[in-house]
């Protein structure tokens, strides 16, 4: 018998559905299920503890190494730092008479003839030491800075020394030479000089030569057409040039509408009647003149397509001012059989 006075034999005969209900409080039974796991504190503790000294160990590095989070910042304030023009004439003088060519070919490229070219004009002083690389160098890329500049040079004209291509504001340079208690450099000084290295290798006819007689002779166009001695000097080159790159009888028909032969002779001839006939585009026209007209319509049996393009912009300039004579020379083309002049 328990406290409230039930009997073990009232239990054996009481009716199990009238049995009281587990009361909220109480544990709900767990038999058959499994047991849930303890949370693992010492794992946790351990996991914050590594990730905090990685922490620390970030911090500590940047503290000791702060560069390395402003790379981008300093390479772009490098790019922005402005360089003075006679920083960059003082470097190509520096460079172009250094021992170490390689190196010094690759800053000329990189740094110093890039940033040259923004300014609207080139300082004549430089001309020298053009010319230097010129006769030294071989590498393509510096020949070319070097053709573009010595080109510039002879182009600049004017009380200033300004093209109309813009740019950064140079001074006037012959001026400045003249007021020079040294002895500056004037244009006066160095166009015959650069005038007589371009003529040299435009006259060239080494095969070795031939990219050196092109770009040579696409520089010495860009001097002035007021200057007579120039300009008999280029209609010379320019003629000659055309006089042997003209096309056999049989390889007339690989004009505009054939194509061009690919041996190396013929890639070469190519290329030249490409040259001459864009450097006698960049002539001043000669109407009164029939040799000009000759070689004009000489270019329209060119292999090269683009020559012939220039002949034929060449002819119609001279045909609004001369049209019977342009008319008869073209005549001859169209006959069967037909060959200029």
């Amino acid at each position: 018998m328990d406290a409230s006075g039930t009997t073990l034999m009232d239990l054996i005969t009481a009716d199990p559905s009238s049995a009281p209900s587990p009361t909220s409080g109480t544990a709900p039974s767990t038999l058959g299920k499994p047991v849930p796991k303890p949370v693992p504190t010492e794992r946790k503790s351990k996991r914050g503890t590594l990730m905090q000294i990685q922490s620390d160990t970030l911090a500590a590095a940047k503290a000791f190494n702060p560069v390395r989070t402003n790379i981008m910042t300093q390479r772009q304030r490098q790019k922005k730092k402005p360089v003075s023009y006679s920083q960059l004439a003082r470097s190509i003088h520096e460079l172009a008479a250094t021992s170490d060519q390689k190196s010094s070919q690759k800053q000329l490229v990189q740094h110093v003839f890039p940033k040259l070219a923004v300014y609207n004009s080139v300082d004549p002083s430089v001309a020298p030491s053009l010319i230097m690389l010129d006769q030294q160098c071989e590498d393509r890329n510096v020949l070319r800075y070097v053709y573009y500049y010595l080109a510039r040079i002879l182009s600049d004209s004017g009380a200033q020394g300004l093209t109309s291509g813009g740019g950064i504001p140079t001074p006037n340079w012959d001026a400045l030479a003249d007021i020079d208690a040294i002895g500056g450099v004037t244009r006066a000084d160095v166009v015959p000089r650069i005038v007589n290295q371009l003529t040299s290798e435009a006259s060239n006819a080494d095969v070795e030569f031939h990219a050196r007689r092109i770009a040579a002779l696409k520089a010495l166009t860009y001097a002035p057409s007021s200057n007579s001695e120039i300009l008999t000097k280029l209609y010379e080159i320019v003629f000659g040039i055309l006089d042997k790159v003209a096309d056999s009888k049989d390889k007339r028909k690989k004009g505009v509408f054939g194509t061009k032969g690919s041996d190396k002779e013929s890639i070469i001839r190519s290329n030249l009647q490409y040259a001459a006939l864009s450097a006698m585009r960049r002539l001043p026209l000669d109407p009164g003149n029939p040799a000009f007209l000759h070689r004009a319509v000489q270019g329209v049996s060119f292999a090269d397509p683009v020559a012939v393009r220039h002949a034929l912009a060449i002819i119609s300039e001279l045909a609004t001012r001369d049209p019977y004579s342009a008319a008869m020379a073209l005549g001859k083309l169209v006959l069967p059989g037909g060959r200029p002049l």
